[in-house]
């Protein structure tokens, strides 16, 4: 079958704008009675790892107890957990950082106003004399499973 330039267009056009489902079909989510599967919008993931200087334990404490849970309160953040790496031993984790913060956000949009958000720029300010190394990952979040 041979398609025309503007058919393969109207095509693709059709395609990428057709909304995505929220839940699974009946059929599949009803295929293991035990078994709720739901998918929820899209979304957008910050991961950041830290590797921490020492050299100020005063200022290192404030930033666990304080400045974290401050920072978790800027307006568009959906999710937010943060914590030490695991005590796991695999060629493929990397767990030389000293704090993990991992964010979740409607989209992108939302992560970009965190990070112009004041509360966000008076954390960096505050506490980047702290950081040997900032390491950030980001990633679009295209299904999402719950229970």
């Amino acid at each position: 079958m041979v398609f025309s330039i503007s058919t393969l267009f109207v095509i693709v056009i059709f395609f990428s704008c057709t909304p995505k489902e929220k839940t699974l079909s009946p059929e599949v989510k009803n295929s293991d009675e035990n078994i709720s599967t739901n998918i929820i919008e899209p979304g957008f993931t910050h991961a950041v790892y830290f590797w921490l200087k020492k050299d100020n334990p005063e200022l290192l404490d404030e930033f666990v107890k304080e400045g974290l849970p401050k920072l978790a309160k800027v307006p568009s953040i959906q999710s937010v957990s943060w914590g030490p790496p695991a005590s796991t031993s695999r060629d493929v984790i990397d767990g030389s950082y000293d704090l993990a913060w991992i964010v979740n956000f409607a989209n992108a949009e939302d992560q970009d106003k965190y990070q112009v958000a004041p509360l966000h720029l008076e954390f960096v300010e505050k506490y980047k004399s702290l950081f040997e190394k900032v390491q950030v990952y980001d990633n679009i979040v295209e299904h999402y499973h719950t229970d």
